[in-house]
């Protein structure tokens, strides 16, 4: 019976594990019986579903919060049920602290886990103030907690921690090219452009609307008229420029570092015993292939000495 109710235990976690990725705690060998309680209700399947089921409710009631309902009993349904909503969430990162062992390092060493506590504890800080709008603003917050049981959105936002280095470099080198071009656009149009290059502020705002590809032709046409040729060369190099090879470069590394973001989530194994159920079914396998080869060259052995005999 025991052994059944840990494969049942390490079953469930396997689940959650899948769903949420390596932001379930492998639970220790010699974890006491509390720990392993707390461990086996948070990461319980029926639990991950009632938190996604009272996270999309609460934004329900949050949305529905945005309407004049007055002070009737509607209104006071809506405030009670957050406060309930609420009451769910504290008890469920209590739950969660208390499966990792009540190591408080080891708890906030996950990002996610920091996400959900602020979100959860900010709620409490408007109400000591008395600001009401603070706190529904603090509620809008708990939506995204929906990201982390979402695996997609958990891949996306790892591949978007994972670009913003290479983002960084590129928006200084975008920047930089806005910057040259509005120099270069203030010695060429100040006196017959004013409007879009009068100064360089002026003229970066242009050039960023232009890499927007919003009312870029305005600017190409008015360029035309006052400048001639020179404005046409100018805005069509800008946009061929600052479109086509600056943001192709950043969406080819925003895809590549999601690409990243998929295979470290596919290559991360469930949990180590399912690592090594692997690698036992994996070994059983190749005896079984040896023992037919075996086998077969016996048979083969076997009829060669009826031939010579």
């Amino acid at each position: 019976m025991a052994e059944a109710n840990a494969e049942a235990r390490q079953q469930d976690a396997d689940h959650a594990r899948s769903v949420l990725g390596p932001t379930v705690p492998d639970l220790p060998e010699d974890a006491p019986g509390w720990q392993r309680v707390a461990h086996a209700i948070t990461y319980h399947p029926a639990t991950q579903t009632a938190v996604v089921s009272v996270i999309i409710a609460n934004g329900a009631v949050i949305g529905l919060q945005t309407y004049d309902l007055g002070s009737g009993w509607p209104a006071r349904l809506l405030d009670m049920a957050d406060q309930v909503f609420l009451a769910f969430f504290v008890v469920e990162i209590a739950l969660r602290f208390v499966a990792y062992g009540c190591r408080p390092r080891r708890y906030f060493a996950s990002g996610w886990n920091l996400f959900d506590t602020v979100v959860v504890l900010l709620a409490f800080v408007p109400m000591a103030l008395g600001n009401t709008s603070v706190l529904r603003l603090f509620r809008v917050l708990r939506i995204a907690r929906l990201a982390k049981v979402m695996p997609d959105v958990a891949v996306l936002l790892d591949g978007l921690r994972g670009v913003a280095r290479p983002a960084l470099s590129l928006v200084a080198l975008t920047g930089l090219l806005c910057f040259l071009y509005g120099l270069v656009g203030c010695y060429l149009f100040a006196d017959t452009a004013p409007e879009h290059f009068g100064t360089i502020g002026r003229a970066m705002l242009t050039l960023f609307e232009l890499l927007t590809l919003e009312g870029w032709n305005d600017v190409l046409h008015d360029l035309m008229d006052s400048s001639g040729p020179v404005g046409v060369v100018y805005t069509i190099s800008f946009v061929v420029v600052g479109t086509y090879v600056v943001i192709n470069l950043m969406v080819a590394v925003v895809i590549n570092s999601l690409d990243e973001a998929h295979r470290r989530r596919m290559r991360t194994p469930a949990s180590p015993t399912a690592d090594l159920q692997s690698s036992l079914d994996e070994m059983g396998a190749l005896l079984d292939r040896m023992r037919d080869r075996i086998t077969q060259l016996e048979q083969e052995r076997a009829d060669r000495e009826r031939r010579e005999h």
